[in-house]
């Protein structure tokens, strides 16, 4: 049984939460997956695609030692996208994905690897996962997560 959203939103609205994301390998696909929803505009600030590592660096504050370190997919810098989100857009609950949705030589994780990290305001919650699929099947499945993850965290 798949995730549903109509009742995760309903948790989210009685919480009062408002929901915003850095996303990297998803580019914009969990925003877009909430944002077809009737209604969201206000649990949705708003979202920041960060897919070249210049984004990550300029906009969301992120070390470019820490991507030199553990490169720009790893559990590191997808919670350091999710915490400095929370200077950029006003809301409680920020979401973060890095990942591979294709193949990369240079890359230091398989095909379908994604971090996801949620961060309330004072406590970071991170999975990894690997994923199987074409690019789409494999971003889809990570936004699933994503929603999963946050819903985990807001219980």
């Amino acid at each position: 049984m798949g995730f549903k959203m109509n009742p995760f939103l309903k948790k989210v609205r009685s919480r009062q939460l408002k929901l915003a994301f850095a996303e990297s390998m998803t580019c914009g696909l969990v925003s877009h997956k909430l944002n077809t929803i009737r209604g969201t505009e206000d649990i949705f600030p708003g979202s920041i695609i960060c897919y070249d590592k210049n984004v990550k660096i300029s906009l969301l504050k992120v070390s470019p030692l820490l991507i030199i370190k553990h490169s720009p997919v790893s559990k590191q810098v997808t919670e350091v996208l999710a915490r400095n989100l929370s200077h950029l857009i006003k809301a409680n609950i920020f979401g973060a994905i890095t990942g591979l949705a294709t193949s990369d030589a240079e890359a230091r994780h398989p095909k379908g690897t994604a971090f996801l990290s949620v961060y309330n305001g004072t406590k970071v919650k991170t999975i990894k996962k690997v994923f199987r699929g074409t690019p789409l099947q494999i971003k889809k499945k990570a936004v699933t997560e994503m929603f999963q993850l946050i819903d985990s965290v807001i219980k």
